[in-house]
Parts: structure tokens; C-alpha cells; sequence
């Protein structure tokens, strides 16, 4: 049974979730695409998939007029993320809250969590600096913790970035907060069984081992922990905004709606603004500015190979391949595109490796599975200013398809 909390949040008049860029839709593009990712992780099916023009849906349009691609039921819906953070090739852009809500949050937590660590062990005589890097015996430690579970641990608001679901948490959002200064990033991911959402946080883990990994690739010293533990991340005040239950019922007024506003943490209710959240949202915010991020820091050395949740290599194998370009055609964010034509008839491709979302597109999409994907990709190759070429024979006909 949901307790008093998460019937605030269900209650306030909150903006949409998400906005679509059509174009990168996979559902939206082709109407023969297969792609269920969003409705997949919905923890209450309030996500649908329109596969033909002529369906009739009772969910509502995300952004747009046209009957094709997902819908999202707003009354279902309880406003985890969950689709947004699934969504392979970034389509969704979330409105509240909006990434640069989340990235803001993320950085002074950041940097609340070094400032509060390196203050602690400067007193103590213990604080020193390694390559021009302060080292601190005792890890900065910020984390990500959801209305209900910040109010029943009694975190440190300054280091804490609080959520309306964890659900909402990515690598991108891990790193932003590690770049920042935080040294021990905890995901808080004991939701009671109560929770509504505990069914959308299934996908954090997952999370939680690609931030370390593009870490421990990038050389950043980072510990990201997942479960109960809070580490260091209490405070001995209450946080910020945090009411504990006689509150609320104290503070309650006319309607339980006026008291459901005072419920949300400050935080919280800062991240779901209405005036925060941009008219258009950027698609990959989040992951602009992990990569910007991960070039501030600096580069690792070049025999590193990337995670493939960062951008992939493209190998096409001229042998097997066609010549027809649809693996271009189809690519939802333009990072595998024609760039025109080759000495003898032959066609050139570019591809530019930060807008790869490794989607899987392209490898699908091929008839003869003359297209790969690797994780051979470097961070110089990443960041170069020239995409990477790759020339496709002429247009033919080949004897068989996979």
C-alpha cells in the first residue's frame, strides 16, 4: 500500500514527462522497427507502442500528432524515468526534471562532497596532492537517494542529490557528480516494498557498472556503491526540505493536495520545477556533457580501449557488403551517414563516433551482416576532429543474405 509520500507525488500538477525527437524514434522512423525498449521498462505499462497507423490507443501523445511510435498514459504513469534513461537512441528528453536540473545537482553535490572531505582532513594534517591531485585518506562521498529514502536515512542535502526515482540515474549523471569532485558516488536502492517504483530501478545496476567502467577506463578515481549502505553520506541535521510524517499531517491543510506540495523534499521539488525545464529540450544532454567531462580530465593513454556504452568502432566488411547504405540511411542520430561518392562508383561513409549511442541499428539493419560493431575504440579516436571514413563498393547484388 503506498504510504503518504508517494500519494503526495502523484498528486501534484506536474509537466510532462518527456519530449520525442521523432527522428530518433526507431518506432516513429520505421514503421516495421521492433524496438520496445521504453515500454519494456515501464514498472506499470503506462508506455505503449503504436506499430500501425490505423491503431487506436487510449494513451496520450509524448509530442506529437501522428498515431505511430510510444504513448505514454499519463494517468498510469508515476513518473520514474525509466523510459528515459532505456531509450537507445536518446529520444526522449526529459521535462521534469530536465538534464540540466539533474547535472546542476549532480555538480554541487560534487563538489559539496570534495569540499566537505578535503575541509575534514585538512584539519586533521592528513589531506595531500598526488600529480597535482588533492588526496584525501577518506573518499569525498556524495550519492543518489529518492524522496523516500532520503527522508527515512536523514541524508546531507548538500552532498545528496535527491530524485523522484532512482530511475532516473545514469553514468552520465554518476560521472558528471566524480568529475566534479566526488570520489564515492552510493546509489541508495533499497526502496521498501511499499514503493511503487521498485520495479524501475531494476536497470540501475547496470548503471552503476558503466560508470565504473568508463572510470576505471579514464583513470578517474572513482567508487560507485549500490545497495543500503550510506557510507559517510548522513547527516547529524535533518536535510533540507525533509519532513518527517507528524509533520506533514501537522503542516496539512484544506485539501491534501496543498499539503502533497509541502510534502517533496526542496530538492525534489526544484528538480520538477515547471520554470526549469527548457521549451526544447536537447536530445543527449547528458551525454554531451559526460564527454565533455571525460575530455576536461584529460585523456588516457591510447592502447585504452573504450566501453562500448561510451561509442563503439564501425567495421564494415567490403566482402559482404552491398553497396546499399540503408545501415546510413537508417542511423536515428546521424553518426553513420553517406558523405558522397568514391573513385569507380563507390560510396563514402563517415562515421562520427561521439554521436553513436551503439543503438544497434546498423548491425540490424544489414542484410548481410557486413557490419560490426567492436570495442576497440580509443578515447583519441573519440575525440578526433575528423569522423572516421569508410568506403562501401557499388551498389550490387550478392548471392545470399544472412
Amino acid at each position: 500500500m503506498p504510504n503518504l509520500m508517494d500519494i503526495a507525488q502523484r498528486i501534484i500538477d506536474q509537466p510532462p514527462l518527456a519530449l520525442l525527437a521523432d527522428k530518433r524514434c526507431l518506432s516513429e522512423c520505421n514503421p516495421h522497427a521492433t524496438c520496445t525498449t521504453c515500454a519494456d521498462a515501464c514498472p506499470v505499462e503506462a508506455v505503449a507502442i503504436a506499430a500501425a497507423r490505423n491503431a487506436r490507443m487510449g494513451h496520450a501523445s509524448i509530442d506529437k500528432d501522428s498515431i505511430t511510435g510510444p504513448r505514454i498514459n499519463l494517468e498510469t504513469c508515476i513518473r520514474c524515468g525509466a523510459c528515459v534513461v532505456a531509450c537507445p537512441t536518446g529520444a526522449l528528453a526529459p521535462v521534469a526534471p530536465c538534464d540540466d536540473a539533474l547535472l546542476d545537482a549532480c555538480e554541487a553535490a560534487g563538489r559539496a562532497a570534495f569540499e566537505q572531505a578535503f575541509a575534514k582532513q585538512a584539519e586533521q594534517g592528513e589531506a595531500g596532492v598526488e600529480e597535482g591531485r588533492p588526496v584525501l585518506p577518506e573518499p569525498a562521498t556524495t550519492g543518489f537517494v529518492c524522496a523516500r529514502t532520503a527522508a527515512g536515512l536523514g541524508v546531507d542535502a548538500a552532498r545528496a542529490v535527491m530524485v523522484p526515482c532512482l530511475a532516473w540515474v545514469d553514468a552520465a549523471l554518476i560521472l558528471h557528480a566524480a568529475c566534479a569532485g566526488a570520489q564515492r558516488v552510493l546509489l541508495l536502492s533499497a526502496p521498501c516494498s511499499t514503493c511503487e517504483h521498485r520495479q524501475a530501478v531494476q536497470a540501475i545496476a547496470h548503471e552503476a557498472s558503466e560508470a565504473q567502467r568508463i572510470a576505471d577506463a579514464w583513470g578517474i578515481d572513482l567508487q560507485v556503491g549500490l545497495g543500503e549502505a550510506t557510507g559517510n553520506l548522513t547527516a547529524c541535521r535533518k536535510a533540507a526540505g525533509e519532513l518527517s510524517r507528524r509533520d506533514l499531517l501537522s503542516q496539512a491543510r484544506s485539501t491534501l493536495a496543498d499539503a502533497a506540495s509541502e510534502a517533496l523534499p526542496s530538492p525534489v521539488r526544484r528538480l520538477i520545477d515547471e520554470q526549469s525545464a527548457p521549451a526544447a529540450p536537447e536530445p543527449d544532454r547528458r551525454r554531451w556533457r559526460m564527454l565533455d567531462d571525460l575530455h576536461d580530465f584529460g585523456l588516457p593513454a591510447d592502447d585504452v580501449s573504450l566501453p562500448r556504452s561510451i561509442a563503439p568502432r564501425i567495421r564494415i566488411d567490403v566482402g559482404h557488403c552491398s553497396g546499399c547504405t540503408l545501415c546510413a540511411q537508417f542511423c536515428p542520430t546521424g553518426a553513420l551517414r553517406k558523405a558522397g561518392k568514391a573513385a569507380g562508383g563507390a560510396t563514402l561513409l563517415e562515421f562520427d563516433a561521439p554521436l553513436c549511442r551503439d543503438c544497434g541499428v546498423c548491425t540490424e539493419t544489414c542484410c548481410y551482416g557486413a557490419l560490426s560493431c567492436e570495442e576497440t575504440l580509443t578515447a583519441a579516436e573519440l575525440f578526433s576532429l575528423e569522423p572516421q571514413q569508410i568506403i562501401v563498393p557499388k551498389r550490387r547484388v550478392l548471392p545470399s543474405r544472412r
